[in-house]
């Protein structure tokens, strides 16, 4: 049996300059898919309150405000080292919208 099948649990990581509400939906409809069980949105600006209130109704979501997007990373794959850790690109998360949110 290889090392990749042996993952039992995902965790979800991307890098997002500005989380915008279509980050979250488009987080919505990949969790239903592939039922991680941890997502991390790090990025270097505070989002707005009202991203804030709709992600605490993701109970799998966990918003990190730092800019050193390296050392975050580093950190969440020596929690989880057993997980299979995915890194998903902020466009690919908020679909072709999230090219006209500045994101």
């Amino acid at each position: 049996m290889n090392k990749q099948s042996q993952f039992n649990e995902v965790i979800i990581i991307s890098k997002i300059n500005k989380i915008g509400m279509v980050h979250l939906e488009g987080l919505k409809k990949y969790t239903k898919k592939n039922n991680p069980k941890r997502c991390y949105f790090i990025t270097s600006v505070k989002p707005h309150e009202n991203v804030f209130k709709s992600a605490e109704k993701i109970e799998n979501l966990e918003i990190i405000v730092s800019a050193e997007f390296e050392k975050e990373k580093k950190e969440i794959a020596n929690k989880y080292h057993d997980a299979k850790l995915i890194l998903i690109d902020s466009y690919q998360l908020a679909g072709r919208d999230g090219m006209l949110d500045g994101a």
